[in-house]
């Protein structure tokens, strides 16, 4: 995967937590949105994924990504990234402000709107006039390097979600642990009841 493929990658799955947080695509996602039938929860948590999500993405692309495409020293380029930065400002208020008042904040919707709208818009200019640009004047193994840079300062820019899935793995382990040792007694105690009904059973006799 390189660089361009990557970044792709990561405009599809955004626009998949955008279609989670409208509550599906299509028809479907809008009889929900219009009946009121997506979940709090789901919206906050999607709300939450979409902006951290943007956040590395933003990151990557303006440490990495974009000076890599500066280094091209094509002006057609150099006006496209200009426009980028200007959209990455954009997009990090609105994530700012969503931040600020995600689960409380009675606007979500309007400003989740406002943000899917300059995403979908910045995306396909990338994917449509940058991206094709780019491959075309930046080799392979360039573009295969610059994917492994990007990978790694991904994984630098984005720990805070390591602890969050360790604690839900714990949570979960703790959850099996309970169940099995709850099972574990009941059986005991089955076997118990039966052994001294039976030793009931034949002092009786």
């Amino acid at each position: 995967m390189d660089a361009i493929e990557m970044l792709e990658k990561d405009h599809q799955k955004v626009t998949e937590l955008f279609q989670r947080f409208n509550g599906g695509g299509g028809l479907t996602g809008l009889v929900k949105r219009v009946t009121g039938n997506v979940p709090d929860r789901q919206r906050r948590q999607a709300a939450d994924q979409i902006c951290r999500e943007l956040e590395v993405h933003t990151t990557i692309e303006e440490e990495l990504f974009y000076p890599a495409v500066r280094a091209l020293n094509d002006d057609r380029l150099n006006g496209m990234l200009a426009e980028a930065f200007k959209e990455h400002a954009t997009v990090k208020q609105l994530v700012a402000t969503i931040r600020s008042g995600t689960g409380v904040d009675s606007d979500l919707q309007s400003k989740m709107n406002e943000l899917q709208s300059d995403v979908d818009h910045h995306v396909r200019e990338e994917e449509h006039e940058m991206f094709p640009r780019v491959e075309l004047l930046m080799d392979a193994p360039r573009r295969d390097r610059l994917a492994r840079e990007m990978r790694a300062r991904k994984q630098q820019v984005a720990p805070a979600r390591a602890p969050a899935r360790r604690r839900a793995a714990a949570t979960r382990t703790r959850t099996r642990t309970r169940r099995r040792t709850a099972a574990a007694a009941k059986k005991r105690k089955r076997v118990r009841t039966t052994a001294r009904a039976r030793t009931r059973g034949r002092r009786g006799r």
